[in-house]
């Protein structure tokens, strides 16, 4: 079948194609097809199966921008200002974001009217409740990415772009409208034997659960704009008690192995994504617990106390110019203590266990740095020159990306993606179900509403506790779970577990090997002053440690909604990029030099998507109206509505 590559202008023709077998003729409008040739419940299948993206977009969205902007690799990408223009382009194509608008728009149109008639399935109306609930994903998805959009399409030919705080009005109604018009009792029959419900199989209690998660959701998004608004909708909500609250009721779809629509979106062999130094940054330390080694290695690793020792010193090697703890250190060693859910993410460098390392990573047990002197003049020596040779295996290292200038040529070998821990094999082989909204999120939102003094049924730390729980059951660890929430050990951010322990971390003298000499030294290790949340003065009080569980449990899966809190409330604690040479912030660049590497400023962090360049050229109208009701210029750094920074 033809398709058509137009974009969201784009959304202006809103040409409809389709590749489901039940309707043959393509590029009509919606209204003029013989109805009878297609079935609103195929056409929504259509859209959530499209959206889970495969491995051309997903590869170029979810890993490449999304997981960058959140920080769950170490890669450069939108984390360090890479505007992505034709990745966006094709996003915003009828190959992919808006034909899956399309899609569900169409299953909406088709199941108003069929609704209406007196021998209607007994599905279609449940069909269009869970269309309008798939679709107000869909909306977030294009809005926390780009800005305004326009949701709806009637297929009249009328572009109708709507700002953020509108998409949010029109998508917090839509839930709630839906969520309420659900039949539970209705006979869904036709939806589970066709296998088009991808979620929840025709259970229409889980799309209820679903709807009014996702409000939960959306709610606590605009609550530093409408904090009135959102206390009364939570409150509801949490009053209701019909939310994702455990495992059984996960929104989530199984991912399928091979080149198509339902592939794993992290399944990409040459795609390594290693631990970043984000996440490394608060596993270290956190929780208490003792490394996880496994029992067939376990006398021949090495745990050293990351807390009272930094490991090999390399500041002529690696970058130190990052704020970053543990700038300039190679650990030579696992973590005694670290989060338990850190060895079932990732992989131990140099070890495969059959389960947790991919392959295509490769082993390795060493690595040299070669000589600086040799570096530079490589022409008065007949063979390479180098300092050192490291042990790789059974360590546990990671550092920020960025520009690393020469050190990036000198450490190639260390720098090589088989020396870092990286995502674990289940991730990447499409057996999972990709998850959109788990139990703990609910729970994590539900603490942060408790912590404003809003009446959500129990208090912040029984959720708080309970989000925790939930991710701990999903990774197989629930044994570990009450040991780990006692915790008032700091992680290298200085963050505890222990709800109640508020007690702030103080910098304190560590000790660490001189890596060129061999010789003994201390330093004092400081912790990280996150300046663009409450000045910095905190790094252990309640919403610190809510966001950091919060986001620690949506790793992998949940970039987009741990970039979306980062955006929103400045937690958790994002490290900046090496900056060894400045950025370039003429090319879209983060303004970071030699100079500021230490600060953490907002200009530092990506705000949204840019909209496509061809946007501008071929449907200026839409566009200068898009640009206007996002309220500033159309780069990287423009923050959205509900930011609150405006």
């Amino acid at each position: 079948m033809k398709t058509y590559n137009k974009i969201i202008g784009g959304l202006a023709s809103m040409l409809l194609f389709a590749a489901c077998s039940d309707f043959e003729d393509i590029n009509h409008d919606p209204t003029k097809v013989d109805e009878d040739k297609v079935k609103s419940h195929y056409l929504l299948n259509r859209s959530i199966v499209h959206a889970q993206q495969n491995p051309h977009i997903a590869e170029r969205v979810f890993v490449i921008e999304w997981k960058s902007a959140a920080r769950f690799d170490r890669a450069n990408g939108l984390a360090t200002g890479n505007r992505y223009d034709a990745y966006n382009t094709d996003y915003l194509s009828t190959d992919f974001a808006v034909g899956w608008l399309n899609d569900v728009n169409m299953a909406i149109n088709l199941s108003e009217k069929r609704s209406q008639l007196p021998d209607h399935d007994s599905s279609e109306p449940n069909v269009l409740q869970m269309s309008r609930i798939w679709r107000a994903y869909l909306v977030s998805e294009l809005a926390d990415c780009f800005g305004p959009i326009p949701p709806v399409n009637k297929y009249d030919g009328v572009i109708d772009y709507k700002s953020v705080e509108e998409l949010y009005d029109f998508i917090l109604q839509e839930l709630k409208e839906a969520a309420a018009s659900i039949d539970v009792d209705a006979d869904m029959s036709a939806v589970k034997e066709a296998g088009t419900d991808k979620f929840f199989n025709g259970d229409m209690e889980k799309w209820i659960r679903y709807a009014n998660s996702m409000r939960l959701r959306f709610a606590m998004r605009i609550s530093g704009v409408a904090p009135e608004k959102v206390k009364a909708i939570v409150e509801e909500l949490a009053k209701e008690n019909k939310l994702i609250t455990n495992l059984a009721h996960i929104a989530s779809v199984q991912e399928v192995d091979g080149w198509n629509e339902l592939a794993g979106v992290m399944s990409r062999s040459w795609n390594y994504q290693p631990v970043s130094s984000t996440i490394n940054n608060m596993m270290i330390g956190l929780g208490g617990i003792k490394f996880q080694v496994p029992e067939l290695i376990q006398d021949k690793v090495v745990l050293k106390d990351a807390k009272q020792y930094m490991g090999l010193y390399f500041p002529d090697h690696l970058t130190t110019k990052t704020n970053s703890p543990g700038a300039g250190y190679f650990f030579d060693g696992l973590p005694e203590i670290i989060d338990p859910r850190a060895t079932v993410l990732y992989h131990i460098p140099g070890y495969d266990d059959g389960e947790h390392y991919f392959p295509n990573v490769n082993l390795a047990d060493s690595a040299r740095l070669v000589d600086i002197d040799y570096y530079k003049n490589p022409g008065d020596y007949k063979e390479p020159q180098y300092v050192t040779t490291l042990t790789t295996k059974y360590t546990w290292n990671t550092w920020v990306a960025g520009n690393w200038d020469y050190k990036s040529t000198v450490s190639s070998e260390l720098l090589q993606t088989k020396t870092f821990p990286s995502i674990s094999k289940k991730y990447r082989m499409s057996t999972n179900r990709r998850i959109f909204f788990a139990p703990w999120e609910t729970h994590f939102l539900l603490a942060e509403a408790a912590l404003k003094g809003w009446n959500v049924g129990s208090s912040d730390k029984v959720h708080y506790e309970a989000g925790i729980s939930s991710s701990f059951e999903y990774h197989g660890l629930t044994l570990l779970t009450n040991a780990y929430l006692q915790s008032t050990e700091h992680n290298r951010l200085g963050t505890s577990v222990a709800y109640d322990d508020e007690t702030e971390a103080t910098d304190y003298t560590v000790d660490y090997i001189d890596g060129y000499t061999g010789l003994p030294g201390q330093t004092v290790y400081k912790y990280p002053k996150n300046t663009i949340y409450r000045n910095g003065e905190f790094n252990n009080d309640k919403l610190t440690k809510i966001i950091t569980q919060k986001y620690l449990a949506q790793v992998p899966y949940l970039p987009l909604e741990a970039w979306n809190d980062h955006r929103r409330l400045g937690l958790p604690f994002f490290d900046n990029p090496a900056a060894e040479t400045d950025f370039n912030p003429s090319n879209y660049q983060i303004p970071l030099t030699k100079n500021n590497y230490m600060e953490c400023k907002w200009e530092f962090y990506q705000e949204r998507f840019m909209y496509p360049e061809i946007m501008e050229i071929n449907s200026k109208d839409s566009y200068e109206t898009a640009v206007r009701l996002l309220g500033g210029k159309d780069n990287l750094y423009t923050p959205l509505w509900w930011t609150n920074r405006k």
